[in-house]
């Protein structure tokens, strides 16, 4: 006979061995056995966060950077749903969190015990795959089916598509006896990853279409290394029946490509929407930010459209899908290239042609705005240092900076998984205590108040540092298209607030300056990025009216010939 808590003792082990080497905890009572055994393993760094919500999103930052399984415990009850938003993240994101609750026995479910929820599946719709591990491992065989659970779910979770997975883990008591030793001789299974490529005929037949298009247009969407493609883009831009569409969180950076197609596509005329509608579209990567190129392409659809993934997955955003193609993107697209033949198209000279007449008419029409939210993006785009990271808030700061030619010397990051607020400052949090270089997080007022708990922890260095623009409210309505007039229950919509950010930032122990003015920013940006050992936040106030109406002039004049 075993422990009746032998598993919980062999679990961190095998999850090492799988190439998990970081693991957040939350505290709590119910947890203590799986406390008692990651801390005590000795190679493990674990992390301990109070707030659930706050810690979920910063393993999501671990996992982010390192690309390996991150660890997420904590107690029963009310404590796993607030892990929630994060795993949804996560999951749409493909990131590998391996989240592991612990739970009352089932005999105890609905009984009026305290902490007790209901907790098998509890994340079904977001999660890969869902274990309900035993809860006594005494016998052979429940000992053999936990070990066995542990490494289907760290493969699972690392297997493409990456992804959360959760352990449901019921524990008697008591909780805090000491845990047995560890098993000498533990079961280590691997999964080995299927072979991606597709068969020599239908690569033919993909080869004829590419080479028969005389205007190939090609979308990269968010992605965190887009490390093949950058080696097909010099390939890709030879072809000059060739168009390319990179936002800044597709982290593809060259002056020959289009990185601002929300105002290249918005600024199009009837003409030219005509004249620059592919014959072949091509999308890779996760989702794109700009609603014009949405738009865009479900008006006027190409002949074919071809989405490149490295798993099995009928992504349709335009609403014109015609080939799904399982394969490396990066790799694909240099066969392509490689085995092309040149047509006398001159698609890509015109696209570039247009998207460096709008680069220029940006600069111009920036010079005339007042002090605003565009403006101040300006600056401090400019001013980031090389090799940082650049994390950007949903709302308002990610299609800010989206108006902005990208920078090669920095990594773009935002949560476009689920395009939520409520997680920013943590999973920058965490990316920045994993990577240790400078990490910079653009957000507004409303998504740092919302998620401020992502500073109460004590792993946060001089490296991180917050820009808060604060307009009082949240500006996002004023600037999508909302209709005219004034916005009805508005105190419901853009949730003005009276919080003072500075104290909030004192109460975590941040050093917190404010600029209201385009005089001060320079000064005060001199010092938000010095070195520092601690975080530091910048808020920068902001009048609500004047950020509409320069964001509105700017697309009016964009658009103008």
């Amino acid at each position: 006979m075993n422990s009746p808590k032998q598993g919980i003792s062999d679990l961190p082990e095998i999850c090492y061995r799988h190439g998990m080497r970081n693991v957040i905890i939350s505290p709590g009572s119910r947890n203590a056995p799986l406390i008692f055994s990651f801390t005590g393993h000795g190679r493990m760094k674990c992390l301990s966060i109070t707030d659930e919500r706050s810690a979920a999103y910063f393993a999501l930052g671990l996992a982010l950077h390192s690309q390996e399984p991150v660890g997420l415990i904590c107690t029963s009850g009310t404590a796993a749903l607030n892990f929630a938003p994060a795993i949804a993240e996560a999951f749409y994101q493909n990131v590998p969190l391996i989240i592991m609750t612990a739970d009352r026995p089932g005999e105890w479910i609905d009984q009026a015990d305290g902490q007790t929820i209901r907790q098998r599946e509890i994340y079904r719709n977001y999660i890969k795959q869902s274990y309900e591990m035993p809860t006594e491992t005494a016998i052979d065989s429940d000992l053999w089916f936990f070990n066995r659970s542990v490494n289907e779910a760290l493969n699972s979770a690392s297997q493409e598509p990456k992804g959360p997975v959760h352990l449901n883990i019921p524990l008697r008591e008591p909780l805090y006896s000491p845990l047995p030793k560890p098993g000498i001789e533990l079961q280590i299974i691997q999964t080995s990853a299927p072979t991606l490529g597709i068969s020599l005929e239908e690569l033919a037949q993909l080869q004829d279409l590419w080479n028969t298009s005389a205007k190939k247009l090609i979308v990269f969407g968010a992605d965190e290394n887009n490390e093949a493609s950058y080696l097909a883009l010099p390939t890709l831009l030879k072809d000059p029946a060739v168009g390319i569409v990179a936002e800044n969180i597709s982290n593809l950076i060259n002056e020959n490509i289009i990185a601002s197609p929300e105002r290249f596509f918005a600024s199009l005329t009837a003409a030219e929407s005509s004249l620059f509608r592919p014959d072949l579209l091509i999308t890779v990567g996760h989702s794109v930010v700009s609603g014009q190129l949405k738009k865009y392409f479900r008006q006027h659809p190409p002949a074919e459209h071809w989405h490149i993934q490295t798993t099995s997955s009928y992504v349709d955003t335009f609403q014109g899908l015609t080939h799904s193609i399982i394969a490396s993107p990066g790799a694909l697209l240099r066969v392509f290239t490689e085995n092309g033949v040149n047509t006398d198209s001159k698609y890509g000279e015109l696209l570039l042609e247009k998207e460096i007449s709008l680069r220029t008419k940006h600069r111009e029409i920036l010079r005339t705005f007042p002090f605003s939210d565009l403006v101040i993006f300006d600056t401090i785009l400019k001013r980031i240092p090389s090799n940082s990271n650049l994390h950007l808030a949903n709302s308002t700061p990610i299609r800010y900076s989206q108006l902005f030619q990208g920078r090669g010397d920095i990594q773009y990051h935002c949560n476009r998984g689920t395009s939520g607020i409520d997680g920013c400052i943590s999973t920058a949090a965490g990316y920045a205590v994993a990577s240790q270089k400078p990490t910079i997080l653009i957000i507004g007022d409303i998504s740092f108040i919302y998620d401020s708990n992502g500073l109460w922890n004590n792993y946060l260095a001089g490296n991180f540092k917050i820009v808060v623009i604060n307009n009082g409210e949240g500006n996002i309505f004023r600037l999508i298209n909302t209709g005219d007039g004034e916005i009805p229950a508005h105190e419901f919509l853009e949730t003005p607030h009276h919080v003072n950010i500075k104290f909030l930032a004192g109460a975590f122990g941040a050093s917190h300056a404010v600029c209201r003015s385009a005089e001060e920013l320079p000064g005060l940006l001199d010092w938000f990025l010095e070195p520092a050992d601690h975080p530091y936040i910048l808020e920068i106030v902001t009048d609500s009216a004047i950020n509409t109406a320069v964001f509105k002039d700017y697309y009016n004049q964009i658009k103008l010939p």
